[in-house]
This record gives structure tokens, C-alpha cells and sequence, in this order.
């Protein structure tokens, strides 16, 4: 995937809105065809919510603020994401390896005069 440059892409959504969402539709499906196979049905659906949203909206910063929410509301609302996380056993939530054991050993006080 080659580098983004925004200036470019501002350059080219003020000069030529039309090539702009061409190339945008281009890069977004490029994107999707890099995911595996069986998650690509998904994500075009997800897209095709995006884009229907922002077709809503003249303004791009109101078009930004829009999605900006369902992107929120996936999180937060109910069957999002945090409440999935949530409702994992706590097994599977840990991602680090189990915690080492180790034997307790006794030793004598040495300050207590027993020696």
C-alpha cells in the first residue's frame, strides 16, 4: 500500500470532487480485498452503512462528525464492542501467559535470636 498523502487528497477533493470519491471508493475496496475472504461480505456492508450516512450530509465536516458517532456507537451501544469484550469469560480475556508458580520457602528470623 503506498504511502497517504493528504495534501494530495485535499488537492483533489477542492479541485475535482468527482475524481475524489472515485479514487476514495478505488482505495477503500482496495483495502477490503486485502482482508481474508470471509470477512470481506462484512465489510463492504459496514462501508455501504458508512457511505449511506455520509450521503445524508452536504457539509464534510458534518459528514465526519456522523460517522465519527456510529463509529462510537459500535463501541459503546448495546451488542458493541465493549459489552462483547465484557462478556467474555475472564479465561479467554487474558492475553498474557499465566502467572509462574513457585514454592514458598520459611526462613528463620535472624534478628529474633534463634539461631
Amino acid at each position: 500500500m503506498q504511502e497517504f498523502d493528504f495534501d494530495e487528497w485535499r488537492k483533489l477533493a477542492e479541485t475535482d470532487p468527482e475524481a475524489f470519491e472515485l479514487r476514495r471508493q478505488q482505495a477503500v475496496e482496495a483495502v477490503i480485498a486485502k482482508a481474508p475472504s470471509d470477512r470481506q461480505h462484512r465489510l463492504r456492508g459496514l462501508q455501504w452503512r458508512v457511505d449511506m450516512e455520509r450521503r445524508k450530509y452536504k457539509e464534510p465536516l458534518v459528514r465526519c462528525q456522523k460517522v465519527f458517532s456510529m463509529m462510537w456507537k459500535s463501541v459503546y451501544d448495546d451488542h458493541g464492542l465493549l459489552q462483547a469484550l465484557n462478556g467474555l469469560p475472564q479465561k479467554q480475556r487474558r492475553t498474557a501467559s499465566p502467572r509462574p508458580q513457585a514454592q514458598v520457602l520459611a526462613f528463620q528470623n535472624s534478628s529474633s535470636g534463634d539461631e
